[in-house]
């Protein structure tokens, strides 16, 4: 447009935002995209969603962002596991984690990752645009590419350091000394036995107190993290090298995590045909005390379990290695101080990459990559944390490599109307890993730990060493008419070394259509709508959910005897047989979505249905003890995940000096196990020491999600009325009632039936981005919803019962007494009253809705200086939820394990409440 302009005069130029031109590029699988021209179903987080959060891991910034991706913290300890899935879980055997690419280097732990460096992160969720990484992109893909130089010629030079203060969300209910006492009183009389503690004895804990053992073990944490960066370039080369500290605390006293990041990337021009790429990344980091969760012995079981009425220390100073009165296990803070778990980690990646234009719009291009994991994993157990059992103490050193190298070939033209984006490539990843362990029990000297074995009385070694190799061909294509039909067509041929000739290759297609709606000249007249897209996909993927050399008999160690009496010999047997039948999972995956802005681009909606059909699973299947017993792995049944993903952005205000912004979604998911081959159900016990005594807990069956909770059924305690028809269950008015399904009067195995569903039907992210002059404020809220939860926790420190011999929880003061609280929903303490641990008495609703963040910025300059910001965080400052339990997103089973157990609870890390202030200087 052409102003005519007079000399002399002044004038006021308003530019006005075109939302078709300023159409954001985003990242897709070996290569980027406009996003008016996207026609799969991707989202898309940039670093200015999460920099005023004071995140320390890319789990963080992401979670609650993306639709369709569940995020859970599962161990709230620094540096503790994550859970991430995708559009649910595919597979029983295999790990459901993304798969996770970083500047096109494929399997990288995020761990290694400092998201400060992140520039941006685009989560693929369709076949259409997970299928171009075939094997690997069952299970969703989540793109990273990291910050480079600018190109205005000056050098720029950047601190951020920020300090946080983390301390319990909300506090344990227990019992105080003398309600401890009172109650454990109680119990024996329940049962027809003494009471333990005399009147005087319950007064004087009453008046006096007694020992915290909750108290004890936690703490208020400080953490501090800083980070500089360095960057400068020009048109023809940019660099940018930055470096991280964090040291983080965690709420549990002696768990700890520190870590080094050193980022490193250069990007250079020869000519205009010419370039190259450079980038390495350091990581180093320690964890200690943070990854144990689960089991009876862990530190905040046992400062739960521990009577208050028992000192913890010796009159010589030494830990009390027996309660008394209650938990069969070891002293917390014995525990705490004379045992530990370190785990020292160091990732290396380097990665170097030329591309050369051939012609104008085509050109190859070359990368190699190599990424190198050190893992030591050292433990201790002293003899005061040991109790009667021997000190003791291991090392494992561990080593990974992988190697990388992709050369592909790029064709982007533009023909009038027609546009054509075309990418070939073959790519090649070897993996090597070796480990060594070493344990010893009988510590002769205990001071020495792990770092001198030999001198136990007794020890041992091993090793192992793995290895396999993928290599792929893969193709897409992408076709615009006229910025309003689009297509894109894929395909990746995928030969992998874990499976056996004939089953080595398979090839994953995928197809995707769009149609610009808004760009038809009869929209051109409708001055609401600025964008209307309608998208459908189609693809393959598949998932290698085995480990190397699965397709060959394992053997184990067995002993044998050749004669009555004679002496046994050691020797080895087959243990597992093998399947060279073996093929890859499987998962068909449709999707068909719609884009809509309104208001020029004021307000967007995507919105996607998707369905997703896992076959040829892999599953242990059992073998009978006359072919040699064990289990072998075989590709039977299948699971489907269906469901939509919603994300409504509004930019409600837009001014020079104020705007607000806000997005929200919401995700429904439905997850099927569709067949098991010849059975209907498999049932899986967690086999937690202490409480369910091998029971089973979880099930997958036909027609059911992962993650059932299989049980009794609780029907509240046995009431007056019902005294006849209790007798006949050898029960009194008070006892525990479970619903007795086959009516033989007895609690059993056939009356166990699916009483909850561990996996969330819904998840919920709401981000609010407030600006007022130079002062901003972020709220985001995080919710999970549709779960259930185990919550073994209320189990054994109420039922005085199996390890824990008293009750420490003070809702036991609410259970049925006879003549006084005869309403209650907890049955009575009596010798025919049983609290069984697996059953709808400990189920409850795990949903929840978090304000995971909240942060005010305040932005100014100093002159000849640089700008500042300072910043002050608030993480997970309330939650509103119905579970008992102190934190609904903590849980026993980790991210990295089966989908089949979910939703347990028992002595889990719980996350923290934190308040971080920030400062920000960019010179």
């Amino acid at each position: 447009m052409n102003l005519p302009v007079k000399s002399g005069g002044n004038y006021d130029v308003m530019l006005e935002v075109d939302a078709k031109v300023l159409d954001d590029v985003v990242v897709i699988g070996y290569g980027t995209v406009r996003k008016s021209d996207l026609t799969g179903s991707l989202a898309s987080v940039g670093s200015d969603a999460f920099q005023d959060q004071k995140v320390t891991r890319v789990d963080q910034a992401l979670q609650g962002r993306a639709s369709g991706v569940q995020i859970s913290n599962t161990v709230g300890a620094p540096g503790g596991d994550v859970r991430i899935r995708v559009r649910g879980a595919n597979s029983v055997l295999g790990d459901n984690s993304p798969l996770f690419v970083v500047d096109g280097f494929v399997g990288v732990d995020f761990n290694s990752i400092n998201p400060n460096d992140i520039k941006s992160i685009e989560v693929l969720k369709d076949a259409s645009s997970t299928a171009i990484y075939g094997s690997r992109g069952a299970n969703g893909v989540i793109l990273i590419t990291t910050k480079s130089g600018s190109t205005n010629g000056k050098v720029n030079v950047s601190y951020e350091g920020n300090v946080t203060v983390s301390s319990i969300i909300k506090n344990y209910d227990l019992l105080s000394a003398g309600e401890y006492a009172e109650m454990y009183n109680a119990h024996q009389t329940a049962f027809g036995l003494d009471p333990v503690f005399s009147l005087d004895e319950v007064q004087s804990y009453y008046e006096n107190g007694g020992f915290d053992y909750v108290d004890a073990v936690l703490r208020t944490a400080i953490s501090h993290q800083h980070q500089l960066s360095i960057d400068g370039g020009s048109e023809k080369t940019q660099w940018r090298v930055s470096g991280n500290y964090l040291d983080q605390q965690g709420i549990i006293k002696n768990s700890d995590y520190e870590r080094f990041n050193l980022r490193a990337r250069l990007n250079t021009k020869i000519n205009d045909r010419l370039s190259f790429r450079f980038n390495v990344n350091a990581s180093a980091s320690t964890g200690k005390n943070n990854a144990g969760t689960s089991g009876a012995n862990t530190i905040l079981n046992q400062a739960l379990a521990w009577a208050p009425t028992t000192d913890p220390y010796n009159e010589d100073g030494t830990y009390v290695a027996n309660d008394p009165t209650g938990s069969l296990k070891s002293n917390p803070l014995a525990l705490l101080y004379d045992a530990e778990q370190i785990s020292e980690k160091t990732f290396l990646t380097a990665l170097a990459g030329a591309n050369y234009v051939i012609l104008p719009g085509f050109s190859v291009d070359f990368q190699a990559a190599v990424d190198k994991l050190f893992d030591k994993e050292k433990s201790y157990t002293g003899p005061e944390a040991a109790g009667s059992s021997p000190s003791s103490a291991g090392v494992t050193d561990s080593k990974g490599t992988t190697v990388q190298t992709t050369t592909q070939l790029s064709y982007n033209r533009d023909f009038g109307k027609h546009t054509i984006n075309a990418v070939a490539a073959f790519e090649t990843q070897t993996y090597h890993y070796a480990s060594t362990t070493a344990t010893a029990t009988g510590l002769t000297f205990p001071d020495l730990k792990y770092d001198n074995l030999k001198q136990a009385s007794t020890y041992e070694t091993e090793s192992g060493y793995s290895m396999w190799t993928l290599v792929s061909y893969l193709a897409r294509l992408n076709y615009s008419y006229d910025g309003r039909y689009l297509a894109s067509v894929s395909v990746r041929h995928d030969g992998s070394s874990k499976f056996s000739e004939g089953n080595k290759f398979s090839t994953f297609p995928a197809a995707a259509l769009a149609w610009n709606i808004a760009n038809e000249s009869f929209m051109q007249d409708v001055p609401v709508l600025s964008a209307l897209k309608l998208r459908a996909s189609w693809g393959l993927t598949g998932s290698q959910a085995i480990e190397p050399y699965a397709t060959k008999s394992a053997f184990g160690s067995a002993s044998y005897t050749f004669a009555m009496g004679g002496t046994t010999t050691s020797g080895i047997a087959l243990s597992d047989p093998a399947n060279s039948n073996l093929k890859w999972e499987t998962t068909e995956q449709w999707n068909f979505g719609i884009d809509l802005g309104l208001f020029k681009n004021r307000l967007l909606l995507e919105a996607d249905y998707y369905t997703k059909t896992t076959r040829d699973l892999l599953l242990n299947k059992g073998v009978t003890a006359y072919q040699g017993g064990g289990s072998i792995v075989s590709n039977i049944g299948s699971i489907r995940n269906s469901g939509f993903d919603f994300t409504l952005t509004g930019r409600i205000v837009e001014t020079k000096d104020f705007s607000l912004e806000s997005t929200v979604n919401f995700s429904i998911l439905k997850n099927r196990v569709l067949d098991l081959g010849e059975d209907d159900t498999v049932y899986v016990a967690t086999n937690l020491t202490g409480i369910n005594d091998g029971a089973y807990d979880f099930i997958y069956r036909v027609g059911e999600p992962l993650g059932t909770i299989y049980g009794l059924k609780y029907l509240g305690p046995w009431q007056k009325e019902d005294a006849a028809l209790a007798a006949e269950y050898g029960c009194v008015p008070g006892d525990a009632r479970y619903e007795d399904r086959d009516n033989s009067k007895t609690y059993d195995s056939s009356d166990y039936q699916i009483i909850g569903y561990g996996m969330p039907k819904y998840t919920l992210g709401w981000n609010t981005n407030f600006r007022w002059k130079n002062l901003s404020v972020n709220m985001f809220f995080q919710g999970v919803f549709g779960a259930d939860k185990l919550n073994y926790n209320r189990c054994i420190f109420m039922s005085a019962s199996r390890d824990v011999r008293g009750a420490t929880f003070s809702e036991v003061k609410d259970r049925y007494i006879p003549g006084v609280n005869e309403d209650a929903y907890l049955p009575a303490w009596s010798p025919t009253s049983t609290w069984y641990p697996v059953s709808s008495l400990w189920l409850e609703n795990g949903s929840y809705l978090r304000l995971k963040n909240l942060s005010i910025a305040y932005d100014f300059s100093v002159r000849k200086i640089g700008d500042f910001t300072v910043s002050l965080n608030a993480t997970n400052l309330f939650t509103i939820t119905n579970y008992k339990g102190i934190d609904p997103e903590a849980s026993n089973v980790g991210g990295g394990t089966s989908d089949v157990q979910q939703g347990l609870d028992y002595g889990a890390y719980p996350n923290s409440k934190s308040y971080t202030l920030g400062l920000s200087i960019r010179f």
